[in-house]
């Protein structure tokens, strides 16, 4: 006869004879937490800029647009941006936020500049939130192409501003 010790273990079994077989279980476990990764532009740590110049050709002020973008640094330099979404939550909000574009006390609103994606990702107007996926894990790509409305005269100078979209796991 044998004795086995009692002891706390993890599961196990024991066969004997011929033809004998022992099986034991092991349990997995992974944890995933929800996650987020949105990119705009270029990879790394600059941020793309966009730029309209009204000097550029024969561009009248306040004619009306859309005006395409006649510059900018990184990805951002034609006017139009990858954009590159991945998450595993079970759904997401897109927000557009930030101030005017200014040049001293002078201002432009956001509201100025139309942004429009190719499909797959669509773009929240400024000042906005949008849902725009069905739940489930995703990552995806797209191409936010902007303009600029030329419809207003504005004062002369060189206005800059920031838009930070936001992407929030729900």
């Amino acid at each position: 006869m044998v004795t086995l010790p009692s002891l706390s273990l993890a599961d196990s079994g024991i066969g004997f004879g011929a033809g004998a077989s022992a099986q034991a279980d092991l349990d997995f476990r992974i944890t995933i937490p929800n996650f987020v990764y949105f990119q705009i532009g270029s990879a790394g740590a600059t941020v793309d800029r966009v730029e309209y110049d009204l000097n550029v050709g024969a561009i009248q002020p306040g004619t009306g647009g859309p005006i395409a973008a006649t510059g900018g640094t990184g990805d951002g330099a034609d006017g139009s941006l990858s954009i590159t979404l991945a998450t595993n939550a079970a759904n997401v909000s897109i927000a557009a936020s930030g101030g005017d574009l200014t040049s001293g006390a002078l201002t432009i609103p956001f509201t100025d500049i139309t942004a429009t994606g190719t499909g797959t990702i669509p773009v929240p107007d400024f000042g906005t939130t949008i849902t725009p996926f069905a739940p489930g894990a995703l990552s995806i790509s797209d191409t936010w192409s902007y303009t600029y409305d030329n419809s207003t005269i504005y004062g002369a100078g060189i206005y800059n501003g920031t838009v930070t979209y936001t992407v929030t796991a729900l």
